[in-house]
């Protein structure tokens, strides 16, 4: 009897030690969602309509948009190219701008991005997993007096290059 009770005693500390040695993921290793989106996003992208207002702007074509996103500070960037020649049409995408997506952790708006510049965009992929389109939607309300013809509503359908 008394070496039953040894033996139930090692078999109680070795369960205690195999427990205690678990650790719990830390919050950093768990699965953030702004990581696959972002990744997902970092492409080159050519819109296949644009429209301000519910407008067609033909002039948006040859434009394109290469976005990129670092994991480690959940901060994204992106270049274009092909933007009209139009007085203003630069003030749209603006220049040097990053991005990050709306919350923190976990928690974060996937579809909502916010751009250092203040403006607030919509985005939508079709396929998480393997995105072909990408539409953004966004408003620009404080355009200056040269560019105020470039003020409302925009959306950006976009495909994968």
């Amino acid at each position: 009897m008394k070496r039953i009770t040894q033996l139930l005693t090692a078999l109680v500390f070795c369960s205690l030690i195999v427990f205690v040695s678990c650790k719990k993921k830390k919050k950093s290793e768990k699965d953030d969602p702004r990581d696959a989106v972002g990744m997902a996003m970092s492409k080159t992208w050519s819109p296949t309509s644009v429209t301000k207002d519910t407008e067609n702007r033909t002039e948006w074509d040859g434009f394109t948009i290469g976005f990129t996103y670092n994991s480690e500070s959940d901060i994204g960037g992106y270049s274009v190219s092909g933007v009209p020649s139009n007085e203003g049409a630069s003030d749209v995408w603006g220049s040097g701008v990053s991005w990050t997506f709306d919350g923190e952790d976990e928690s974060a708006d996937t579809g909502t991005i916010l751009r250092s510049d203040g403006i607030t965009v919509q985005a939508t992929l079709d396929n998480p997993d393997a995105p072909t389109t990408l539409t953004l939607s966004f408003t620009i309300t404080d355009a200056s007096a040269r560019a105020a013809g470039f003020n409302g509503a925009w959306i950006f359908t976009l495909e994968a290059n």
